[in-house]
């Protein structure tokens, strides 16, 4: 009698439902850390896009081994448009070039939908760790203690610019390595670390005078922090990194449904809640084409392979 009842209560949940998601659900995978700026960022679009689709949204968050998690996942699922990745550059820029065994291909695996979004990070510092006023103070105390200093990074796109910064120091710095820009920053507001390349989330601590941020490493100063240099403008080269994020199908994706999802996304990135989560991140619009996509990505896959080598990073 109780595995009739059982029974008949599973086949109750599952004719309403509950037992798994919706055949149209949407499932977005990331590969950000729940709670973190990208994920706020990407939960804002996937209630706008419910809403555009009229259909549920859900966001399934794999982060860990450098995004290669929730890119992997997404090259090996169906080109139906039920999966969805959203990612930054890493995932396809930067991990074909220190990966030995990338589980996916950066371009025959996905099908490029559209630019989202863009924006600089900042190098912050810890006052009393680093007691420097701008990117001449630091290169220069750098030079006079070499190898004492640390910095933390989660991902090539905040490692990479802390190896130009050795390089125009002429000396080395020791890499902490995070699973998250939020798990990085509470050590260096406890000064366990000296610095940290990361966006614009971390800007209240340097209003409440904790942390000082010493230039941002796009090629022209941020709208939303214009007080910060570049580093182009204390003499240093080479330092132009932006994160940006982009939504890619899996391979071999229809080109209607390709548009369909391309068209939905634009008509959700203008809404004020996304345009919010943007501006807690420092970012913008980025708003590509899949073909525009396309060649970004490829520009930025030969720029981020000088800069891997030309710090000899060894793939692993």
């Amino acid at each position: 009698m109780r595995r009739q009842w059982l029974a008949g209560a599973l086949l109750g949940l599952a004719s309403r439902g509950w037992s798994q998601p919706a055949a149209t659900t949407l499932n977005i995978v990331v590969p950000f850390s729940a709670g973190s700026g990208p994920d706020a960022l990407v939960r804002a679009l996937a209630r706008q896009l419910s809403v555009v689709q009229g259909q549920p949204t859900l966001v399934d968050n794999r982060p860990g081994a450098g995004s290669a998690l929730a890119a992997t996942a997404v090259a090996r699922a169906a080109p139906d448009g039920r999966t969805l990745l959203i990612t930054g550059n890493v995932a396809l820029t930067g991990n074909p070039h220190v990966m030995k065994r990338l589980p996916y291909h950066p371009v025959a695996d996905f099908t490029p939908v559209a630019g989202l979004s863009r924006g600089p990070m900042l190098l912050y510092v810890h006052p009393g760790e680093l007691p420097v006023q701008g990117v001449r103070d630091l290169l220069d105390l750098l030079r006079r203690e070499p190898g004492r200093h640390s910095y933390g990074y989660t991902s090539l796109t905040s490692r990479l610019p802390a190896e130009v910064l050795q390089r125009a120091a002429g000396t080395s710095l020791v890499g902490v390595p995070y699973r998250s820009g939020a798990a990085a920053l509470p050590d260096l507001l406890g000064g366990r670390i000296g610095m940290l390349f990361t966006d614009l989330s971390a800007w209240p601590h340097v209003a409440a005078g904790r942390l000082r941020a010493i230039a941002v490493t796009d090629t022209q100063r941020c709208p939303l922090a214009p007080q910060v240099p570049t580093f182009a403008e204390a003499g240093v080269a080479e330092m132009d990194f932006v994160f940006w994020l982009a939504a890619y199908l899996p391979a071999r994706a229809a080109p209607a449904l390709v548009a369909r999802l391309h068209g939905q996304l634009m008509r959700a990135l203008p809404a004020p809640e996304v345009q919010a989560a943007q501006q807690q991140m420092g970012a913008f619009d980025f708003p590509l084409a899949p073909a525009a996509l396309a060649a970004h990505q490829a520009r930025e896959f030969k720029a981020w392979g000088r800069v891997v080598r030309a710090a000899r990073i060894t793939p692993e």
